[in-house]
């Protein structure tokens, strides 16, 4: 192979949990420029080394951490992109989290962890540099990830390591099961917490004492210091830093009418007052904090206080994607409520999107008769009952009784169980929940939902342009916040490290190609597992009936323009009319390993 300049090791490390040994392989630095790191060149091997039509839950299946060439470095905004074949979907599953794991692969001496096979009994992974043990984590059996990674911690004697670990829900192979990180980050879409549960991995923790190569440190310190300095000086930057991402929860239910409510039945919702971001300054937050090395600061600490069942409950949050999936789309009406259910998702290592909508669905179902109290082991699902919604992730969680089976599923699998109308009230795309926006009044999200990568996610991007920016940013590992701070610089800004660090001459109509060949290989693989195509992409009922009411009553989407936006997006792509990559397209993006 070619030796690597700098930027990237060429390395990954590769864990047989069934046989209890490991190798360090080696890729070629061309691979790297054509697919960078991250989610790009994880499905690669994904589609190269998971076997077409490998059960999700099998250990044949695949789990893959991968960083990118720009974590590790002065660069902001690192974060891990999780990969493996989806429990949820069964086509790609792609999840990310923020935080310092990403950053210690590249200084233990990685690019990337594969993890492949099955451990014959729990077991968690302890990586220190170049040693690499699989330890027994029978004493961690049923614990939440809370416990699990300050269990692990102890164990091997090192607070400094990062874990990425799996709680009740992993272990019980919940298909919407989530990876937890530093207690409240999280790796939450497409059931990455059921694959790892299915492979008997508690966590994995790592420590890395190394550095990340540079091609040119001069040009790569210059360009990433001007990088840092925008991000921080970004207009965004300030409402971020004070409020967070629930700024947009009172933005959203007020005036945008985007906060999906009660199973995206309506995006208004004034009781959205006791749940956003000035009633979380007020009366919950005590501390800002952030990822390592990051200047926007979205993440908030704080403390319920006055609340009998849940006195000093510690927790992060809300972040709009959760105070609106455990707040308005359940009927909860105050962060006494919402801030407990958020945090059992965490704990018990739920993904708070897909068990949020879970019982979202199941109260829309209970309020049409679908459903009914004796179909949920007694629990009375109605639209703000706190109580009910918490046994029902609880019960989710454990796999316990009618309702934990059933909603464990997530919704779309749940619809083809009941059966009868209930599909009509399943919002997915391409099985997958929709996140916290309602895509009649947040038009982008028709885009990211339907025709992104991974189906029903929020941050792929509303056109076909921004998908292919953002998956480059994804695949080199970054948050999108940070670019989104560096607006139309963002990819001069990437390049620009990218560069010097790598030791590259990457032009921005490489760039763009690198995004349009990752997204192709993505819907190939989704294509060949899972069948992808127009039809799959097709949005639910809902999307078509009109918002009953706010500020944009009436809105909604009509065949036509769903039509036009997947032409569009096919043709932006050299798809064709099916939504399929065809032979010509994925030789002209050198995928000729996928014909």
């Amino acid at each position: 192979m070619a030796a690597p300049k700098g930027g990237i090791f060429g390395k990954i490390l590769d864990i047989d949990l069934t046989t209890g040994t490991h190798k360090v392989r080696t890729y070629d630095e061309a691979l790297a420029r054509k697919l960078l790191g991250g989610t790009g060149l994880a499905t690669y091997y994904m589609w190269k080394e998971i076997p077409k039509g490998t059960d999700p839950m099998s250990p044949e299946n695949l789990l893959i951490f991968a960083s990118g060439p720009l974590c590790g470095t002065e660069c902001p905004g690192a974060r891990l992109s999780v990969n493996f074949k989806s429990p949820v979907s069964g086509g790609l599953g792609n999840s990310f989290v923020g935080g310092g794991f990403s950053n210690s692969i590249r200084w233990a001496g990685y690019d990337m962890i594969i993890m492949r096979g099955k451990a014959p009994k729990l077991s968690y992974i302890y990586i220190e540099d170049d040693k690499v043990e699989i330890r027994d984590a029978s004493a961690m059996a049923g614990t939440d990830t809370f416990q699990a990674e300050e269990m692990i911690k102890e164990d091997i004697k090192n607070p400094d390591a990062y874990c990425m670990v799996i709680g009740p829900a992993g272990e019980n192979l919940v298909p919407i099961a989530c990876i937890i990180s530093e207690r409240f980050k999280a790796a939450g879409r497409l059931g990455g917490g059921a694959v790892m549960g299915s492979k008997n991995l508690k966590g994995v923790a790592i420590y890395g004492t190394g550095y990340v190569p540079m091609a040119d440190d001069k040009g790569f310190h210059e360009a990433a210091g001007r990088a840092v300095e925008e991000c921080a000086a970004n207009d965004r930057a300030p409402g971020f830093r004070q409020f967070g991402t629930a700024l947009s929860l009172d933005q959203n239910g007020w005036y945008d009418t985007d906060l999906a409510t009660r199973n995206y039945q309506t995006g208004y919702y004034p009781d959205v007052a006791g749940l956003g971001s000035e009633e979380s300054s007020r009366t919950f937050w005590q501390k800002h904090t952030a990822c390592p090395g990051c200047q926007v600061h979205c993440m908030k600490l704080g403390v319920l206080r006055g609340v009998e069942k849940h006195e000093g409950l510690i927790a992060e949050g809300p972040e709009y994607e959760s105070g609106v999936m455990e707040g308005s789309n359940l009927g909860m009406a105050t962060l006494d409520e919402a801030m407990p259910l958020i945090e059992l998702c965490d704990a018990m290592g739920l993904d708070n999107i897909g068990a949020g909508n879970a019982v979202s669905f199941t109260m829309e179902l209970v309020q049409r008769g679908i459903l009914k109290a004796e179909d949920l082991d007694g629990i009375d699902a109605q639209w703000g009952n706190f109580d009910a919604a918490y046994q029902l992730f609880e019960a989710i969680a454990h796999k316990k009784g009618k309702a934990g089976e059933l909603l464990g599923m997530g919704p779309w699998a749940m619809a083809q169980k009941i059966g009868g109308d209930a599909p009509k009230y399943a919002c997915v795309a391409r099985k997958q929940g929709f996140a916290a926006w309602d895509p009649r009044t947040a038009r982008g999200m028709m885009t990211s939902y339907s025709l992104g990568p991974r189906g029903g996610a929020h941050t792929d991007g509303g056109s076909p342009k921004v998908i292919a920016d953002r998956i480059v940013g994804s695949s080199c590992c970054l948050c999108y916040f940070v670019p989104g701070t560096w607006g139309k610089k963002a990819n001069k800004n990437i390049i620009d490290m990218l560069n010097p660090l790598c030791g590259w001459d990457m032009t921005e109509a490489e760039f763009d190609i690198i995004g349009r060949r990752i997204v192709t290989l993505q819907r190939a693989y989704s294509h060949r597992e899972a069948g992808d195509n127009r039809q799959s992409d097709m949005p639910p009922a809902r999307v078509y009936e009109a918002m009953p009411e706010g500020p944009k009553a009436g809105a909604k989407w009509t065949p036509e323009e769903i039509k036009k936006i997947q032409d569009d997006y096919y043709a932006y792509f050299g798809w064709d009319s099916n939504g399929v990559p065809t032979a010509d397209c994925l030789k002209k993006y050198g995928l000729d390993f996928c014909l």
